[in-house]
């Protein structure tokens, strides 16, 4: 036997199967993150650290993992590329599936010890490619079904306002990373747009949805850009 300095590392004795079972609940429960938005917080994470658990007995990979997610979400898109009710309801679903599975690559990686920077790199390179292929699946289903060309339009101005949601996002956190629960008092993230994108298409209201996402993504945007200007002008 040998020791092992774990410094003021926080530690638990594991000798039956209570300790166990309160260590597992421990390790699940740091899964969570501070940047969480309130859709991961109240439905998500509970979902996906059930998966992840289940994901901890195989071989897979984070990175796999994120594949997954990708193509969850190419699917849904796919289904929102035709435009019928029923197509809408399977894609918001599979959207959705998406957005849960989106979060297990992070809690397979910390669980494993087999966090890197590539990992989170490509995740959000696949997140970013899933985004934009979702939302022209709804233009493109609302287009052939109704011919409204104003689609385009409100559909370009939720794209950009996502892109710019997610890439501010990951600005604001680097600076205010000690900050965040004070200043983000309701986090607008990935997991909302997803949640937005999903209930539209339930209530087959494509349109609406896109402009919906259109107003509160760029918004936030320029509210980050407002609040930085102030601190560190």
């Amino acid at each position: 036997m040998k020791a092992f300095d774990i410094s003021d590392k926080y530690w638990l004795d594991v000798d039956d199967n209570n300790s166990l079972k309160n260590a597992k609940s421990l390790l699940f429960e740091k899964l969570k993150k501070n940047t969480d938005g309130p859709i991961s917080r109240i439905l998500n994470r509970p979902i996906s650290i059930k998966i992840s658990e289940l994901l901890l007995k195989t071989n897979i990979t984070p990175n796999q993992i994120s594949s997954m997610s990708f193509i969850v979400g190419l699917f849904g898109a796919l289904f929102f590329y035709f435009g019928d009710y029923i197509f809408l309801v399977i894609g918001g679903l599979l959207v959705q599936l998406s957005s849960i599975i989106d979060g297990c690559d992070g809690e397979v990686a910390r669980l494993k010890l087999i966090e890197s920077k590539y990992g989170g790199w490509f995740d959000a390179v696949m997140d970013r490619y899933a985004d934009a292929i979702i939302i022209f699946g709804m233009i493109h289903g609302h287009w052939i079904l109704h011919n409204d060309i104003i689609i385009w339009t409100i559909g370009f101005m939720a794209l950009m306002g996502s892109f710019l949601n997610s890439y501010t996002a990951d600005k604001y956190d680097a600076i205010f990373r000690k900050e965040i629960n004070k200043i983000n008092g309701i986090r607008m993230g990935r997991d909302i747009r997803l949640f937005i994108i999903f209930i539209g298409a339930l209530s087959n209201q494509i349109l609406i949805t896109l402009a919906v996402l259109a107003i509160i993504s760029n918004f936030v945007s320029i509210r980050r850009l407002v609040v930085l200007r102030f601190k560190y002008a």
